[in-house]
């Protein structure tokens, strides 16, 4: 296994998963881990234009060889917005990834930094973390990164794909989620609100007024799981 990547090898998986993305020609993707190139080269056929970007420089340089415009660097290390605009290529454009195990929570962050540049985003998560960011108020998944991704994005869990589609198997099972993200959010800063919702989260099953006293008083005493993404974000722009 690559950099904790694993590969959809499944073809029937690969047709569902182009499908519910439905590429149209002239469409333009950013995709980050190609790998071998399953998705990409369906992208091409569409008539779409690809920009990849892959840590892998065996796969780099066979994409290469290929024809596909390959950035050979780590995604978390790239300014997405200077490589598009250096090809004249104009936000918004699309967002895929299967993303890798190891960077998930990171590279979640980077894309929440760069939404104002997606028009789209579908993205192959481990389950586990698809279930985080969809969960809902009043339940034990509910989090602080539920609540930022909500908050942040239109989120539609699309379907499972199970471990037995990929190669090398993983031990855990994989979603397809679509993020569609919030013009109207675009003024919220990411980092400042996650940190944030940490302070409450990180001691979840104490009441919001032993958290911070001087949270309103109609909060004061519900947990922070209690609370729906939309009061979390008037509490963020209350605090600002």
């Amino acid at each position: 296994m690559r950099l904790s990547q694993v590969f959809l090898s499944d073809r029937r998986y690969i047709d569902k998963i182009v499908s519910f993305i439905n590429p149209h020609n002239e469409d333009v993707f950013l995709e980050v881990g190609p790998g071998m190139g399953n998705f990409t080269f369906e992208f091409l056929s569409k008539g779409c234009e690809v920009v990849a970007i892959e840590v892998d420089k065996f796969f780099c340089e066979m994409l290469r060889l290929r024809g596909v415009d390959v950035i050979c660097e780590d995604y978390l290390k790239v300014n997405v917005e200077g490589e598009i605009r250096k090809r004249d290529i104009n936000p918004p454009i699309r967002f895929f990834s299967s993303v890798p195990y190891h960077i998930t929570h990171s590279m979640l962050i980077k894309v929440c930094k760069e939404r104002r540049l997606y028009s789209d985003i579908h993205l192959i998560l481990q389950m586990e973390v698809a279930k985080k960011i969809t969960s809902q108020v009043n339940t034990k998944s509910y989090g602080a990164f539920s609540v930022l991704m909500q908050a942040l994005f239109q989120i539609s869990l699309l379907f499972n794909i199970p471990n037995t589609a990929f190669s090398p198997r993983p031990r855990v099972h994989s979603s397809l989620v679509k993020l569609i993200p919030k013009p109207e959010m675009f003024h919220i800063d990411e980092n400042r609100f996650l940190k944030m919702l940490n302070a409450f989260f990180k001691k979840r099953r104490r009441k919001m007024k032993n958290v911070n006293p001087h949270i309103p008083g109609e909060l004061r005493d519900l947990r922070p799981e209690n609370v729906p993404v939309n009061i979390w974000i008037n509490l963020y722009i209350s605090q600002k």
